[in-house]
């Protein structure tokens, strides 16, 4: 095993050691961005993300990157943001690196998260949950790495628009797939479908229909089991508002939603004063 120190971070030459689960959350608010259409808190909260800390003078960060390169493109469209933090001094340098091997995930600069997680030698990754869990750390060459990242995806929710290619519009997929930030991209891919140029109004227009067609398909079977299971209904129309809501198309759903929580409430208290 070889180090080298640079800018007090180790590059280690070797195989990293993962770490048991624990509950810190990563805070990407002040990062500074190399890349654009960089993801939110909001975006982590809703997908499993990877995060590696990496430089570009470090021998094996840069050895990393084609395998980070290929796992990004295999997991894209299913919920899985994966996040580069340069622990270099100079951006210019780092956006230089980015334009020149066509990385295609977020790079940014770390803003200090390498000391709140006790990071001390590069490259080093931590597959994170939706929930904010560490669940897996070390370094990416690690055999375990795919590993642990397949089971941290297969563990979590399938994401509504897995698998589906929202062509120029793949920068909103986090978005769309639900959350506070989802009326605000429908409401872009609507003005988009509008006023775009005619490519933006095609693919805008196709990318509505796939989210309306799967929010409709979330609504029928809720419909579905009202009579027969009505509090199960209760709670999937709760997830469709609480996920989806702000939209023409899911606001009968709070309407639907109150009647029926009325008509549950009524019934416990008839069946109440009966005992």
């Amino acid at each position: 095993m070889k180090l080298i120190l640079a800018g007090g971070f180790f590059c280690l030459y070797g195989i990293g050691v993962a770490v048991s689960a624990s509950s810190k959350v990563v805070d990407i608010s002040s990062v500074q961005w190399a890349t654009q259409n960089p993801p939110t808190s909001e975006d982590l909260a809703s997908s499993v993300h990877v995060v590696e800390f990496w430089a570009t003078w470090c021998g094996p960060c840069i050895k990393q990157i084609p395998h980070i390169k290929s796992l990004a493109k295999e997991y894209e469209g299913r919920n899985v943001i994966f996040i580069g933090l340069s622990v270099d001094q100079s951006i210019d340098a780092v956006r230089k690196f980015v334009k020149k091997n066509n990385i295609n995930y977020h790079i940014g600069m770390d803003n200090g998260l390498s000391d709140s997680l006790g990071v001390s030698s590069v490259p080093k990754a931590f597959i994170i949950s939706r929930e904010g869990k560490i669940l897996w750390s070390g370094n990416p060459g690690n055999a375990d790495f795919e590993k642990a990242l397949k089971s941290a995806v297969n563990a979590a929710p399938e994401a509504m628009l897995a698998g589906v290619d929202l062509g120029q519009f793949s920068h909103l997929r986090i978005k769309l797939c639900g959350g506070r930030n989802f009326a605000k991209a429908y409401s872009e891919l609507e003005d988009r479908a509008k006023n775009g140029n005619s490519a933006e109004k095609i693919c805008a227009d196709n990318v509505l229909q796939i989210v309306n067609t799967k929010l409709r398909d979330k609504i029928a079977a809720a419909h579905l089991i009202q009579d027969k299971d009505p509090k199960a209904a209760l709670q999937m129309y709760k997830e469709i508002i609480d996920n989806y809501g702000g939209i023409n198309l899911t606001t009968e759903i709070e309407s639907m939603y109150q009647q029926l929580q009325k008509q549950l409430a009524t019934n416990t208290t008839t069946v109440a004063k009966a005992d």
